[in-house]
């Protein structure tokens, strides 16, 4: 019966996410300029109930599958009641009935959506419990908030949000409606930031006890969570009024943080974490320097070959022999050093397999070989045991 539930509700967020692509997409549609959020937000709903049925199958005692798969639902009901809230509303006027609930739809749910993808998770992750009993009233009073003050705000007569339909629970020439409804919309608007802070600081509290696997699924949470927000601030600093390559990249990166969860509680290359965040910032770096070279030394050439030349090309050709020159070692010293700082088990490990690499060069004596061997696995790979056994020849 839990198989069939989880199945249903991946049917229903898949459907929802193909649904909010083809309403969007077409002719008749006036969302057609916002095609490609539609689409990624239909791509996030379809990793993340996706990434949910596998962990509610996977590891059914673990919530936080089950959240997955109610985010990737809530993403995909969401988005189509807009849309189709605001296509009916220009289509039919506001108090068409298709318009309206579909609007109302899209409007009640829009916080439960931000609260379950985002802060939820977090608090929970990743055993799905929450990091203590203290946390339980903080917690609860920030949901009743969320929840009790959006529904107050749809007692507000009119348009539940600019282009959508009015509201079907509007409550005309009440004096009290409108203070109530404000209230109401002060307190769920406040909610999200109090649960962020709640959800940020059970991160830190977990990441400062956890050792082993527990901190691996942490970083790999962390990390995917960090390249989304770089991601994001990006596409809102390059200030251009179309879609860029920052835009896009920001879109498609809203499925990271299930995809991290999905590999972190299922141990998928668990350790290879610390290797994917060393050369992110190695390669980061590195791009970073040579670009910053690469500027510096166009417009220095160009200034000084100003009297020679009205061309930039030679400036601009020398700039690039420099920066193709000092890629590679450059690359490799600012490696070294990320790999110690982020990287040290790997790091520690070519040392150590050099270090015995160089003793073994002048090693004769059988038995001390054994033992160097032996000890060297055990400090690189750090086995639960480690035995050495030798073929004798025949003499």
């Amino acid at each position: 019966m839990r198989r069939v539930l989880v199945l249903l509700a991946w049917l229903a967020a898949v459907g929802g996410a193909g649904a909010m692509v083809w309403i969007a997409a077409s002719p008749s549609s006036a969302l057609g300029d916002l095609l490609v959020p539609v689409v990624a937000m239909a791509n996030a709903a379809v990793v993340y109930a996706s990434v949910g049925a596998i962990l509610s199958i996977r590891r059914p005692a673990n919530v936080i599958g089950a959240l997955l798969q109610v985010g990737g639902l809530l993403i995909a009901v969401t988005f189509v009641g807009f849309i189709v809230g605001a296509s009916a509303t220009q289509a039919h006027g506001p108090d068409d009935p298709l318009a309206v609930w579909a609007s109302f739809a899209g409007s009640v749910t829009v916080f439960a959506m931000i609260l379950v993808v985002g802060p939820a998770i977090a608090l929970l992750f990743p055993d799905g419990r929450l990091p203590g009993l203290r946390w339980r009233l903080p917690a609860a009073v920030i949901v009743v908030a969320l929840v009790g003050g959006n529904l107050l705000a749809v007692l507000q007569p009119g348009p539940l949000n600019s282009g959508l339909a009015n509201s079907p629970f509007g409550i005309e020439g009440a004096a009290w409606v409108g203070p109530v409804s404000t209230a109401g919309a002060v307190a769920a608007a406040l909610s999200m930031p109090a649960m962020l802070l709640l959800a940020v600081a059970a991160v830190v509290v977990r990441f400062r006890r956890s050792t082993g696997i527990e901190r691996k699924q942490l970083t790999w949470f962390v990390a995917a969570n960090v390249a989304f927000a770089v991601l994001l601030l990006l596409a809102i600093a390059d200030g251009s009024e179309g879609f860029t390559p920052f835009d896009v990249l920001a879109l498609v990166s809203l499925a990271l943080p299930a995809v991290a969860i999905g590999m972190a509680i299922l141990r998928y290359r668990l350790y290879e974490i610390d290797r994917i965040i060393s050369r992110t910032i190695g390669w980061a770096t590195v791009t970073g320097i040579l670009v910053a070279v690469f500027a510096g030394l166009v417009v220095t050439l160009q200034t000084l070959l100003a009297p020679v030349t009205d061309e930039s090309t030679l400036a601009v050709a020398a700039s690039t022999l420099v920066a193709f020159t000092l890629f590679q070692p450059l690359r490799r010293r600012v490696q070294h050093a990320v790999d110690r700082r982020f990287d040290r088990a790997r790091y520690d490990g070519e040392r150590t397999a050099a270090a015995f690499g160089e003793r073994l060069r002048g090693e004769i004596d059988l038995k001390g070989l054994e033992t160097d061997m032996t000890l060297t696995v055990v400090m690189a790979l750090r086995p639960r045991t480690a035995s050495l056994w030798i073929r004798l020849g025949r003499t």
